[in-house]
């Protein structure tokens, strides 16, 4: 049995988890809501801090490109 999220209608599955500098966690995981929806979250933990974004494909996408490019790198296009 899957994690239900705050509003108990989306299950939700760990994809995966990293440390990232400067003592950063960052943890993906998979949101599959009762309506069919589907959306990525990454959660970002700074100390007692932690921030969540509910992504949907076209934004991750759109993400990993502008991650890709920021670090000089060609883009999957």
């Amino acid at each position: 049995m899957h994690p239900q999220d705050e509003s108990g209608s989306a299950e939700i599955t760990k994809i995966g988890r990293t440390t990232a500098p400067w003592g950063r966690e960052l943890v993906v995981q998979a949101l599959a809501y009762d309506s069919g929806m589907r959306l990525a979250r990454l959660r970002i933990r700074e100390g007692h801090r932690f921030t969540m974004l509910d992504l949907d494909a076209a934004t991750v996408e759109w993400l990993a490109a502008a991650l890709r490019q920021a670090l000089g790198q060609a883009t999957a296009e």
